[in-house]
């Protein structure tokens, strides 16, 4: 009798299991780490971390040693979690549960840092917020600095299954057409891991991981996690605008008007100043001159448009003057476009590891004046 009393004791003072999803955030050093923790069986686990490090793990044998999570695999060179964690070089240290709070807190070193991510229930084992989460629409937009270089980003949801990807500044990538797939907030881009996909070839040349794309369905904000060099980036983008049949949205109805006569601009990128002019001698024809850390000087080069695109027709052309003096600089011209409502020619080139781009705007005939002023003007 005594025995089967000390069973039932032992029963209600054990630890219960945790059950469901555990999420939770923090942020450091101006970065944000995400962690979750869903408890798939009684002995299996998945566990993700996203934001200054990416761990993403499925079913992972964990057991309770009291309120410890212990992960079975763990010591396993070749298991998810510790491949995961030696290449982000970080430390998991515990996952404790506290089943008073009903909460998961995940410790790990990363770097110097000691870092304790406390995660909350998300709510029931059963989440109807799969079924009730909105999906996104239309465009979505953001920018970020990053050690004075600016990051912009775009997402366009052309259907459900079909989104354009576009990065520009430090990084340039530009893909239309790529399928994707929805799984909660995650979106995942179908055949980012196949060679040929746009996705998968621009970020490769950019020596770009990307991390993640997630959708905030309450913000209505799409967040694109990308690695750069040693740089974890999160670029948080805002609703811009709708497609469909909305007004905004709709081509407008003149054919646009070609650019006109001489444009000139000058960006400076890590001390380096780049000079740019581009002189339109007629429909088919143009001067480009690039100056600076890059010396590029063609007249006479063939051009041809298609909407606000400019593409100069023989510059993949061996013998062709700005194939020869791009090559020759080791610059790749990526493009080159016209802004009509702003009477303004962008020549976008990648020189070394950075992508430059220059705004060139309409040199007015006072400025050519201006050049004038202090030439000897002969009388007869």
């Amino acid at each position: 009798m005594l025995r089967l009393i000390t069973l039932f004791l032992a029963v209600l003072v054990a630890t219960a299991a945790p059950t469901g999803t555990y999420t939770g955030s923090k942020t450091v050093l101006g970065e944000s780490i995400n962690a979750k923790v869903t408890i798939t069986s009684e002995n299996t686990l998945d566990l993700t971390i996203a934001g200054a490090f990416a761990l993403e793990c499925d079913l992972e044998k964990f057991h309770l040693d009291g309120a410890t999570v212990e992960l079975d695999d763990i010591g396993n060179a070749d298991d998810c979690i510790a491949k995961t964690l030696a290449e982000e070089s970080v430390t998991l240290k515990t996952i404790v549960f506290d089943e008073k709070a009903d909460t998961v807190t995940v410790s790990v070193k990363y770097s110097v840092l000691n870092l304790d991510l406390v995660l909350t229930k998300d709510g029931l084992d059963f989440d109807f917020t799969e079924l009730l989460a909105t999906t996104p629409t239309g465009i979505y937009a953001g920018s970020k600095t990053v050690l004075g270089e600016t990051i912009n980003a775009q997402v366009t949801i052309e259907s459900a299954t079909s989104l354009e990807f576009t990065i520009s500044g430090l990084i340039d990538i530009d893909c239309i057409g790529e399928e994707y797939t929805m799984s909660g907030s995650d979106i995942s881009i179908t055949h980012i891991t196949e060679s040929g996909d746009c996705a998968h070839d621009a970020l490769a040349d950019n020596s770009v991981t990307l991390k993640g794309i997630t959708y905030n369905d309450s913000s209505d904000e799409i967040t694109v996690s990308v690695k750069y060099s040693v740089m974890s980036i999160d670029l948080t983008l805002s609703k811009t605008g709708a497609i469909g049949w909305k007004i905004t949205s709709l081509p407008p109805l003149s054919l646009s008007a070609a650019p006109t006569g001489n444009y000139f601009g000058s960006v400076t990128k890590l001390g380096q100043t780049v000079n740019t002019e581009v002189d339109v001698i007629d429909a088919t024809t143009m001067n480009l001159k690039i100056t600076g850390i890059i010396n590029i000087d063609c007249a006479g080069e063939a051009y041809s448009m298609s909407g606000s695109d400019i593409t100069v027709d023989h510059v993949t052309e061996s013998g062709d003057c700005a194939h020869d003096a791009l090559d020759s600089n080791n610059v790749e011209l990526k493009s080159i476009t016209y802004d009509e409502a702003n009477d303004e020619v962008t020549v976008t080139v990648k020189y070394s590891v950075m992508t430059i781009p220059v705004v060139l705007s309409k040199k007015s005939m006072q400025g050519i004046v201006g050049n004038l002023r202090g030439a000897k003007v002969a009388v007869y």
